[in-house]
């Protein structure tokens, strides 16, 4: 009877989890995460003057730092800006190479004290600062920015940086305005302006500047279902302990990590981030 109970609860809580998409999406033919990001990305394409050569960029830079990665689903496929723009329509105006790749796999790292990592010789990064926020901005009509920007600057205080001490940025990017949203509501450029910093930047592993997913994300390397959230937070202990991998991010002393979860198109219901950076040795 108790599990019965349970069922029925989880049931009700998820015929009711998205609402507004129920009532005001779904019913006009618009279902599943593609559609909702189509959206999305529309809406901030003619808000802010953003092409899709500007998420293309975003796309073949990513795709170059997972071809350097040995875990990559994508390592032996390069991406040309050429191939992203004839790619096959999915949901105007994203395209093939704008939506996550599903694959199977896992992620995992261990959690304990400095003194216990140093006791056990272990390499390891230290948490900074985190934070997280829910249902943020749900006054927004179609979504432009996420939680990140409510808690950004409690983050960098809490960790006593600046988005200019960040080397490397692991942003959730299921697709990639995503990714723009989060590069602008985390500092690192101005609200509508991720399209100039991806014109102005490369954010590949070998670069001089700001590293972007430096595995090539969940849009190259793969979205192994919900591990797929630690795709970033794994790769961010990798480069800043050392690990032997071919993408190594040159002299990285710090990154930032965020997450981004549960979405409808006008609103994330949990976004969160973390900063992460090197252990100094005494």
């Amino acid at each position: 009877a108790a599990d019965a109970m349970n069922t029925s609860s989880f049931v009700d809580l998820a015929s009711n989890f998205a609402r507004i998409s129920n009532e005001s999406v779904y019913p006009y033919g618009a279902a599943g995460t593609n559609a909702v990001f189509a959206l999305m990305t529309r809406h901030y394409m003619e808000r802010f003057g953003a092409t899709r050569e500007d998420f293309g960029r975003l796309c073949v830079d990513q795709r170059h730092n997972a071809n350097h990665y040995p875990g990559s689903l994508f390592r032996e496929r390069k991406l040309t800006l050429e191939e992203y723009l004839r790619a096959r329509p999915i949901v105007e105006p994203l395209h093939l190479y704008d939506c996550v790749m599903p694959c199977t796999g896992a992620e995992a790292f261990l959690v304990m004290s400095e003194q216990r990592a140093r006791s056990l010789n272990l390499e390891c990064a230290t948490l900074r600062s985190s934070a997280e926020a829910y249902n943020a901005f749900h006054e927004d009509p179609l979504q432009i920015r996420g939680g990140w920007a409510k808690f950004r600057d409690e983050l960098y205080d809490c960790a006593g940086m600046s988005p200019e001490e960040i080397d490397i940025v692991q942003p959730y990017d299921d697709y990639p305005v995503i990714v723009f949203q989060q590069l602008e509501d985390l500092g690192f450029c101005r609200k509508g302006e991720a399209s100039a910093f991806i014109r102005d930047n490369r954010l590949t592993f070998d670069t001089e500047g700001l590293v972007c997913n430096s595995n090539g994300g969940q849009l190259s390397a793969g979205q192994a279902g919900a591990a797929g959230g630690f795709l970033g937070l794994v790769e961010a202990v990798r480069q800043l302990t050392d690990s032997p991998l071919p993408n190594r991010v040159r002299d990285a002393k710090a990154a930032l990590v965020s997450g981004y979860g549960m979405a409808v198109y006008d609103r994330c219901v949990c976004t969160n981030a973390a900063i992460l950076t090197r252990r100094v040795v005494a």
